[in-house]
């Protein structure tokens, strides 16, 4: 069931090795800031919190996709031909966990092809997952990007905070709202809803999940042997609470919001799925519709809820994507000062940018995804220097202001980089 491996070249700072578990590949280094703890009780070569991690996110995937029968982002038209989860375990400062929403080329190991595609994420390198369960949560949020592009943040963070009680040991965990309703909520309930993040799980995702399924068991049948046996490195099973309220109808729900998110594009006059799009205020109700109509299925009492009549607004909110905009300037922090990101060009999702250092200068073509931006380095052409790597990252925002936190991969490579933009 395991398979570990190791890169052949000699280690340095940056140098990843990799665990290949399944569909799941781990990268992770054992020198450095972003270096894992190296306990390695069972002697495996691999360290114990490599191995975990990988646990975690390989039965995270396997519960709710093969197990409860959620859709799959390896078969979702959004990441077709993507056959692997790629796990970089890094530094994220305060930050436990980030799943990014684009595809990209898999990194090359001995193990896979050179064709593959993946989906990542990226986990503190510091965390344990036997007290930690931020492993599977993201792996949810690569569930939901598969099946809708709605990414409001009470459906988004609220039902993975409800989907984390399938591997914690604490049930379905607080329940704030009557799950005998009214439902719909009142017009009150549904303003503050849609102001939620986190918190949403207490209001309205478990006491839906209470109130459609009072029992929750997830058998050794159903669950099958791999899932039952699997232990963490201390020997305590992965799958530490054999009860998960409201699968069902969150596996509807999802696949509803699918077909809804179809609906609010054509009526809200989407042009893309941008990142302000994704999370706009006016996909509200389409949400809440979604979750209504199949709640109404199992609870016909439930009443009517229809979407109200939503003007755009004519000057949107500016969100953390449209920051990477033509002419905006990123400079890099720490040991990365004289680092430099000029946007050249920006149509729709692709961009060019002159990169630079006191070293090299490069002229980057990569595309700008809701909140990842990327490029590749075949698509780099060199005007001094070399053409580095392939990088990936993640447009967020702090007390400073806009930042994007990058990993780069060359070859055996890997490290990683903040720019902040330039005011």
């Amino acid at each position: 069931m395991r398979l570990p491996t190791t890169c052949a070249q000699e280690k340095q700072t940056f140098l990843p090795e990799h665990y290949v578990l399944g569909s799941i590949r781990v990268f992770y280094i054992t020198e450095g800031k972003d270096s894992v703890p190296l306990d390695d009780v069972d002697q495996s070569g691999v360290p114990d919190r490599v191995e975990d991690i990988a646990k975690q996110v390989w039965a995270a995937h396997h519960l709710y996709c093969e197990v409860l029968k959620f859709p799959d982002p390896f078969k979702s038209e959004r990441y077709q031909g993507v056959t692997c989860i790629q796990v970089s375990l890094r530094d994220l400062g305060g930050g436990n966990g980030l799943a990014f929403t684009s595809p990209q080329r898999a990194r090359q190991i001995p193990e896979g092809k050179s064709t593959d595609r993946t989906i990542v994420m990226s986990v503190n390198c510091k965390l344990n997952p036997m007290k930690n369960i931020t492993p599977a949560h993201e792996t949810f949020h690569l569930v939901q990007y598969g099946a809708t592009y709605f990414k409001n943040s009470w459906f988004l963070e609220g039902m993975a905070r409800w989907s984390e009680h399938a591997l914690a040991r604490e049930a379905i965990g607080q329940v704030k709202y009557s799950p005998q309703g009214p439902w719909p909520q009142k017009p009150q309930h549904l303003r503050q809803l849609s102001k939620m993040s986190y918190d949403a799980e207490y209001v309205l995702w478990n006491p839906i999940a209470f109130r459609t399924d009072r029992d929750g068991l997830l058998s050794d049948k159903l669950l099958g042997e791999r899932l039952t046996t699997l232990r963490y490195s201390d020997g305590t099973p992965v799958l530490r609470d054999r009860t998960l309220q409201g699968a069902e109808i969150m596996r509807d729900i999802v696949i509803e919001l699918g077909k809804l998110d179809d609906v609010a594009f054509e009526e809200l006059e989407y042009d893309r799925w941008s990142e302000m799009n994704q999370r706009a205020d006016e996909n509200n109700p389409y949400i809440y519709k979604a979750v209504m109509d199949v709640l109404r299925r199992r609870v016909p009492s439930v009443g009517p809820y229809e979407t109200p009549p939503v003007k755009r607004s004519m000057v949107p909110n500016k969100t953390l994507s449209d920051a990477f905009q033509v002419a905006s300037v990123w400079n890099g922090e720490s040991k990365f000062k004289d680092f430099k990101l000029t946007v050249l060009e920006r149509s729709s999702d692709r961009f060019k940018a002159r990169f630079e250092s006191n070293n090299w200068v490069r002229e980057v073509s990569g595309t700008a995804v809701g909140d990842s931006v990327s490029w590749d380095a075949e698509a780099v052409r060199v005007v001094k220097g070399n053409a580095g790597g392939d990088n990936q990252g993640k447009i967020a925002s702090d007390d400073k202001g806009i930042r994007i936190d990058f990993v780069w991969r060359n070859g055996n490579n890997q490290g990683t980089f903040t720019l902040r933009k330039q005011d």
